[in-house]
C-alpha cells in the first residue's frame, strides 16, 4: 500500500473532519511538534508486531483495564488502526494523504455552538464514600497511593457539536495534546498534558506528572508555583511517580536520565513535572513500552497492582479510555502515547466527563474533590 499525497489549503482543518460525517475518524494534535493529524475511514487493523511500513500514520488505543463491562464503551479501544485518508498540518503546510482514490475535500463552514447544559447529579456523597474507602486501604499499609476518579454526567439541550468542542479544546489548551476519536456514533475527546511514553529512534521518554495546585489570578502565579514545589504532600505524590517510571526504565535500559522537577502551567492548574529519558538495551517497540509503563502511579497508584485492585473494586463507573494510552505512530514505529485525561465520552446530547486525583495519606476529601472540579473545567469550558 503506497499512499499518494498532495498539498491542500483549507481555511479550517475541521473541514476535513466534517467531510467524513459518518466514518470512523481520529484527530490528534501534538504541541511539541505543532502538528495536527486527522485520519478518516478505517483502512486496516494491525495485528501485534505487524509492520507499519508504507502507512504514514497509525492510531493506537488501549483501555485503562483490559476488559470492558459498560455498554457505552463497547467497541472503543484496544486496536491499532490505519486510515484511508490523512490530513496533516505542520509548520503552516497542509498535506493530504490518500491510500486509494483521491478525495476532493469540500471547504465547510460551521457556526461554533455554545451548549446549554446541566449536571445530572451531585456526586459529592459518592466521592466521600470512595475517598474514605481508599484512605482506609492506605492507612492499612496495603498501598501508598490510589488515583480515584469521577464520572460527571452532563446533559445538553441539543446534540453535542463535536467540531465546536474540538475547536475550543485546541484554542483554550494550546500546550496540551488534543484528541478526538469518533466511532459508531460516539466520540472520546479531550486535551491532556500528560505523555505516557514517546519514542524517537533509540530514545525513550516519559513524563512524571503528579502534584497539582489550582491557578488563581495571574499576579499570584509565581507564589502558587513556589508553594507547589515546596508542598510535602504534592512532592511525595510526585516522587512516587518519578521513582516508578525510572525503575521500570532501568529494568530495560542502560542509560536513564531523570531531569529536574519543574512546573507545567495549564489554563486552570499548575502541575509538578519531571522528564525521564532512557536508551533501551535491546530493540523494543513503542507499544512494548506502553505495556511496560501503563498505568503509572500518576494514573493508577502505587504499588500499581494493589491500587488497580482497589480502583476496580471501589469505583462505580467504567474508566474505558479515560486515563488510558492514546497514541499516534509513524511507519518506523516512532511516535507518542498520551494519557487520556481531561477527557469525556460524547454520545448524542450526553457528555460523560472524567477527572481524577491521587490520594495519599495526607489527602483531604474536599480539597481533592475541588481539584477534580478544576480538572474537569477542560471539558466544561469546551462546551
Amino acid at each position: 500500500m503506497i499512499y499518494q499525497q498532495k498539498e491542500t489549503h483549507l481555511k479550517s482543518p475541521l473541514s476535513f473532519w466534517q467531510n467524513f460525517e459518518h466514518e470512523e475518524r481520529v484527530l490528534f494534535y501534538n504541541p511539541l511538534e505543532n502538528e495536527l493529524i486527522i485520519g478518516a475511514k478505517r483502512l486496516k487493523t494491525f495485528k501485534t508486531g505487524e509492520s507499519y511500513i508504507h502507512f504514514p500514520y497509525v492510531f493506537s488505543t488501549r483501555t485503562f483495564f483490559p476488559t470492558l463491562k459498560d455498554q457505552k464503551w463497547s467497541g472503543l479501544g484496544n486496536e491499532t488502526i490505519a486510515f484511508e485518508f490523512y490530513f496533516v498540518e505542520k509548520n503552516g503546510k497542509q498535506i493530504l494523504y490518500y491510500a486509494q482514490d483521491d478525495f476532493d475535500i469540500q471547504e465547510r463552514e460551521f457556526t461554533p455552538q455554545t451548549h446549554v447544559y446541566k449536571m445530572l447529579a451531585d456526586d459529592y456523597e459518592d466521592w466521600q464514600e470512595l475517598f474514605y474507602n481508599v484512605k482506609q486501604e492506605i492507612a492499612s499499609g496495603k498501598v501508598k497511593k490510589v488515583v480515584i476518579s469521577r464520572e460527571i454526567t452532563i446533559e445538553c439541550e441539543t446534540t453535542v457539536s463535536i467540531e465546536s468542542m474540538v475547536k475550543n479544546l485546541l484554542e483554550k489548551n494550546p500546550s496540551s495534546f488534543a484528541f478526538a476519536y469518533f466511532k459508531d456514533g460516539k466520540t472520546f475527546l479531550g486535551a491532556t498534558p500528560e505523555i505516557l511514553v514517546q519514542k524517537k529512534q533509540e530514545e525513550i521518554m516519559s513524563y512524571a506528572l503528579a502534584g497539582t495546585i489550582s491557578r488563581g489570578d495571574k499576579e499570584h502565579d509565581e507564589e502558587q508555583k513556589t508553594a507547589l514545589l515546596n508542598d510535602p504532600k504534592n512532592c511525595h505524590e510526585h516522587q512516587i511517580v518519578k521513582d516508578y517510571i525510572a525503575k521500570v526504565m532501568t529494568s530495560f535500559c542502560d542509560d536513564v536520565s531523570v531531569g529536574a522537577t519543574t512546573i507545567l502551567t495549564l489554563k486552570n492548574i499548575h502541575h509538578l513535572q519531571t522528564i525521564i529519558k532512557a536508551k533501551p538495551k535491546e530493540n523494543s517497540s513503542l507499544t512494548d513500552w506502553v505495556f511496560r509503563l501503563h498505568p503509572t502511579p500518576a494514573l493508577g497508584g502505587y504499588p500499581v497492582q494493589g491500587a488497580l485492585d482497589i480502583i476496580e473494586r471501589c469505583e462505580k463507573h467504567e474508566r474505558g479510555l479515560y486515563a488510558a494510552p492514546i497514541g499516534m505512530m509513524n511507519e518506523q514505529g516512532d511516535g507518542i502515547f498520551v494519557a487520556g485525561i481531561r477527557s469525556a465520552l460524547i454520545d448524542g446530547n450526553r457528555v460523560y466527563a472524567y477527572a481524577g486525583c491521587g490520594i495519599v495519606k495526607d489527602s483531604e476529601c474536599e480539597e481533592e474533590y475541588l481539584e477534580t472540579s478544576n480538572k474537569v473545567k477542560t471539558i466544561v469550558e469546551s462546551l
